[in-house]
Order: structure tokens, then sequence, then C-alpha cells
């Protein structure tokens, strides 16, 4: 099925003053890899200029070292959302190595060998070595190629007083049920989402080495499929053979918890085999399931709740619920110095909106069928409108599956009191271009861009970032301080960290 609308509903709202008076929260993680001048991934540890990457709130690092990984604060205000990426941008460019540059692709560059692809180092704290234990499991588990895809992960959430007028209540359990029901219609809908942010359609052959593919030639240094939206999110992205089976229809907050839980506790025989310990009997997975712990759950979206001290994410959410939804699915924006534009924010909030208040049925096991095999038809070609989606009964193309939710998206827009910033964000979206065949080549296009956004940012005054250089400061205190009150022995804290869920 197709999101639906209820006019009713959208009446009933409208005299709530739901439209008007509705506050959003957002935030943006972006993760993006230094490179030398020649486009390969840096070697050079993570600058201590940036701070810790354990203990910085905002400036840290993914799979690899050289992976950075930008966290904005929350805000209620997508200018100054923009504006604090932009800045996070501005502070790296201005704090890495002089011969360094900022990728601006989702898909990495050449990658001569997997040894040149240090795993991100946390120290030696209990909690910072825990975070490299999981890097090495993935390392283990999938490659390290595979790790080095990037992306852009935007946080939402709507504040309660909002939440309240849509559910007709004030409790947790209400709020768990309208974004689960949020989440349903977003999976329902992530075709739309990869022909309206996909960048990714080609790859350093690099990245492809010694794995089953089905992409094209494009020169002798790439391969691309020419309708493909992201690639990032095909079978050769980011993708866990071993997940598919988990069939998480967030039909229910218990169904998800147990889920999850299931996916860390059972041994998965491929990874069992890996075994938890290396040669010297220190452990390189955390656990031998499906997924290591809760992060390793690849999803298009995810239910969140900020971090409580002492607890795992999934007990922070089974105690407390759901706080803010995390949507994954979205490729960088190469034309964009922050990898998204203030238009794309805007459409991804009407578009969230929409399936907040749009009818959310469960999502039956037939359906979910459909749903991955639609997500894999726009993945691959999506470009191509004329390509077929199954909706229920129906079969439509794309082009006309688009025209539905298009339609339904305007009428979504002129409800609300400033309308036009997401009528203007309906129109930048449906013509924005998407990312063109290189010139060159895959690697020397990004090194081009590399050079030119690297440049621009180092070219801006270096002295608006009081608040970043304090908690880049800060971070290091914290970090000293772990350091020096880690006294558990590291491999029971594993074993004791991996049997508290």
């Amino acid at each position: 099925m197709i999101n639906e609308l209820s006019e009713k509903k959208l009446h009933e709202l409208k005299n709530k003053n739901f439209f008007d008076e509705i506050n959003i929260n957002r935030g943006i993680e972006k993760e993006f890899f230094r490179v030398d001048q020649n486009g390969h991934i840096s070697k050079r540890p993570h600058p201590k200029e940036l701070g810790s990457a354990l203990t910085n709130k905002y400036i840290t690092t993914d799979f690899a070292e050289a992976q950075l990984e930008l966290v904005t604060p929350v805000f209620k205000n997508i200018d100054d959302l923009h504006n604090f990426l932009h800045k996070l941008h501005e502070f790296v460019a201005h704090n890495i190595h002089k011969d360094e540059m900022l990728w601006p692709f989702s898909m990495p560059p050449h990658i001569k060998d997997e040894s040149e692809i240090n795993l991100g180092y946390y120290h030696q704290s209990n909690i910072g070595l825990l975070k490299h234990v999981y890097r090495r499991g993935l390392k283990v588990r999938y490659g390290s190629t595979m790790q080095c895809v990037s992306g852009m992960h935007y946080n939402f959430s709507v504040d309660e007083l909002s939440l309240n007028k849509l559910v007709g209540g004030a409790s947790q359990d209400n709020y768990n049920k309208a974004y689960l029901g949020l989440i349903r219609n977003f999976k329902r809908l992530f075709w739309f989402i990869l022909c309206e942010f996909g960048q990714t359609n080609i790859v350093d052959k690099s990245f492809i080495k010694n794995r089953a593919h089905n992409l094209n030639k494009l020169n002798e240094k790439d391969f691309f499929l020419k309708n493909a939206t992201s690639l990032r999110m095909s079978e050769i992205g980011y993708v866990s053979e071993a997940q598919k089976n988990l069939n998480v229809k967030y039909n229910s907050i218990e169904e998800f918890l147990l889920k999850i839980r299931d996916a860390i506790k059972i041994p998965y025989t491929e990874f069992k085999q890996k075994g938890l310990l290396d040669e010297d009997d220190n452990y390189h997975q955390i656990s031998d399931g499906v997924i290591q712990i809760e992060n390793e759950y690849y999803d298009s979206i995810r239910p969140k709740r900020a971090s409580e001290i002492g607890l795992r994410p999934y007990e922070q959410i089974k105690k407390f619920g759901i706080e803010y939804l995390e949507v994954r699915g979205i490729d960088i924006d190469s034309n964009e110095v922050t990898g998204i534009s203030k238009n794309h924010i805007m459409f991804l909030d009407l578009i969230l909106i929409y399936c907040l208040v749009s009818e959310s049925p469960k999502i039956t096991d037939e359906e979910k069928l459909r749903i991955d095999k639609n997500d894999l038809e726009a993945v691959y070609a999506g470009r191509d409108e004329n390509t077929i989606l199954t909706f229920g009964s129906e079969q439509k193309t794309i082009r006309d599956a688009k025209r539905h939710i298009y339609r339904d998206l305007l009428t979504l827009a002129e409800y609300f009191k400033d309308n036009k910033k997401f009528i203007d964000s309906i129109s930048y979206v449906k013509k924005y271009s998407k990312a063109d065949l290189p010139q060159t080549s895959f690697h020397e296009d990004g090194i081009k861009k590399a050079k030119k956004v690297t440049k621009f940012l180092r070219e801006h005054e270096n002295n608006k970032f009081d608040n970043i250089k304090y908690e880049t400061e800060m971070s290091l205190s914290r970090l000293k301080n772990i350091n020096e009150n880690t006294s558990e022995e590291m491999n029971n804290f594993v074993k004791n960290y991996n049997e508290g869920i």
C-alpha cells in the first residue's frame, strides 16, 4: 500500500492547532573520510585538535580511525541546525592535517588494500576498548571495505504537546505507538526516499574486489548502474545477509525489543564459527549473535533514546520508551558542503510528518516482502520511472507512485501556517538533479571536489567556534578521567556487558 491521508483526520488536527503549533526536534549525524592529497584514506590518527573520539559530543569517528562522524545538538530551527553543521565542517577543515582533505561522497575512495584501513581507536578504558572490539567484530564479519560506506543520519522527534494532540492522551505507550506507526509508513515509503535522495550509482572498482555483483563497467576504474539510486543501500553496500531473516515489522515495541534481544543473544552459525576470541584470547567479537550490539542492526530507520549512563540502548527503550527516530538511508549530497541542503531537511520533515499522521496498519509478512522488493527495485532501477513497484494487489510505475506521494505532500503542506517553505522544498526536490557520472573517474572526481570543498572551508576565519573548541577541550579532560578510573579486566568487562541484556 501507499500511505493514505485522511481528510477527516487532517481537519481534526487543524482544529487542534496541530499544524500551527507543532515543534520538531531535529539533529544530524554525518560520516565521511579524511583522505590524503592522492584521495587515499588517511593513515594519520584522529587529530588531538578535534578532541577525544570517545567523549566529544560533536566530533567522533565511525568504523575507521579516519572516518569522521559529526554530530549536531538538537535544534528546533532548520537554519540553526544547518549553520551548526557547517561550523563543524569548518572547524574540522581547520584542525586536520594541512595535507588532508574531506572526502565528499558516501562511497569510499579507491582502497588499495584493506590493510590501509585502521580501525577506530578510543584509548585504553573499558568503554573505549569495547568500541574498538565492536569494530574488530565488524571487520571479522564483513571485511573492512564494506564498513567504509558513509551517510547522513537524520534524527527526528515531535514535542509531547503535539504528540498529545495526535494520539489523544499523554502516555509513553501512546507515544511509542505513534512513532512505530511513523516507522511502518516510512518503511512503506523508503523506495521514494531512495529515488529522491539517492546519490550513489557508481563505485570504485576496489569496492567490489572479489565480490559478486551485477554492476556494469563504466571505465577502467569504475563500475555503475545507469538507473541505480543508492548502491550504498544495495546488496553490495551496507547490508547484512544475516539480518535479513530478523523480519522486524515494528508492529509493537515488544516485538521490536524481542527481535533485537534474540539477535544479540542467540548464536548465528557463521559468526559463531569465527569465535569470540582471537589467537591471543582477546575478544574480537562482542557476541556471536546476528548482531553484536544494538547499533549493528542495519535499517533505514530505527527507534532511539538518548543515552542513560549504565544502560544499553535496548534497556533504555525497554524502560523509558522511544524518544526519537533515526533516519539512516540518506546519501551524502556531494554538491552541498554539509552533505545536505536546507530544502532537503525541510522535505524530510514533511515526509516524516506525513508518515506520522497517515493511517498505519500493521505490516504483515506478505507486505514486508513487498516492501523489501520495492526497495531493491528502487535501489537498482529507481531513476527509470517506468520501473514497476507493487502496493498490495496493485502495480504502479515509479512515476505514478511518486505522483501520488507528491500530491499528498502538497495537500499536507497546505495545512501549515508557514506552508510556503514546505511547498518550496517540494519544488526544489522534484527539480533537483541527481549525481552525474564522473568526467574522469569516481576517484579523480572525488579528489577534485575534496580539494575544492576543503579549500572553501579553510578560507573562512577560524574565530566562530567557541562552543566547539570548549567541547573539544572538555572531551580530552573526560577521556583522562575515564582512563584513570578504569580497573576491570577487559575480557571480563566484555563478558559482563554481553550478558547484561
